[in-house]
């Protein structure tokens, strides 16, 4: 028994038949080695799956938390952006008095402007079917050129319709401009280059614009996106 072995033939048409004969503790051996390499790639695979999925979920996380700060930076600038409004909106210092013990000098009044809605000013909308990048307005003298990338999030199919501009005043007035319609509609497939120049209002001064209103609308009238950008931030370099 101590000298048991297998034999193992190969044989094959073109030639002759080979004999390896083959001890049972190393055909033992082999097959357990063969069931170790085995057993070690289940580990593998099982632990490769694992960290996969962990690093899924990490990157899920991470993900969230840059949505969620992206969404609070925006609430934030828009606060301040509300605030500034509503101190240029709210009452004026007195003029100083005159001389002790004479009469206050008479002011004229002044006109009434309508009230400033800030939910309409800021309110922001999209119903993803469009989404807008590099917003950019350049002032020279009287005259400002706006330019901006509209992409049609569903390029399968024809999107059409119109880009509609305000001008929002330091003190929340909102003011038309006189952009040339052709330059604002559009009937795009994936994207398209606006470019577009008006002339501020007349007796508007650069400094009095606090920002502008863009609204893209579908051929139908209904608006698709809505977002007001502050001067300061859209103005080119």
């Amino acid at each position: 028994m101590n000298h048991l072995k297998y034999s193992v033939l190969f044989m094959r048409d073109d030639t002759d038949v080979r004999r390896f004969r083959i001890s049972p503790m190393w055909l033992k051996a082999f097959l357990y080695f063969q069931g170790f390499l085995l057993l070690l790639s289940i580990v593998g695979i099982s632990v490769g799956v694992t960290f996969w999925s962990s690093n899924a979920g990490l990157r899920a996380e991470r993900k969230a938390l840059e949505l969620r700060l992206s969404e609070a930076e925006v609430k934030l600038e828009r606060l301040s952006n509300m605030e500034k409004i509503m101190e240029a909106n709210g009452p004026k210092d007195q003029a100083p008095s005159g001389k002790a013990g004479s009469a206050p000098a008479e002011v004229p009044p002044q006109p009434k402007l309508p009230p400033v809605s800030l939910k309409t000013l800021f309110e922001r909308a999209n119903t993803g079917l469009v989404t807008v990048d590099s917003f950019q307005a350049r002032v020279s003298g009287n005259d400002m050129t706006v330019n901006f990338e509209l992409t049609n999030v569903q390029s399968a199919s024809t999107l059409s319709g119109a880009a509609e501009l305000t001008l929002i005043r330091n003190d929340g007035q909102v003011l038309d401009v006189e952009a040339n319609k052709a330059d604002l509609s559009f009937q795009i497939q994936r994207f398209k280059h606006f470019r577009t120049s008006f002339n501020l209002p007349k007796g508007l001064d650069r400094r009095d614009v606090f920002g502008l209103r863009l609204e893209i609308k579908g051929s139908d009238g209904k608006t698709i996106f809505s977002d007001t950008y502050p001067l300061r931030d859209s103005l080119a370099s």
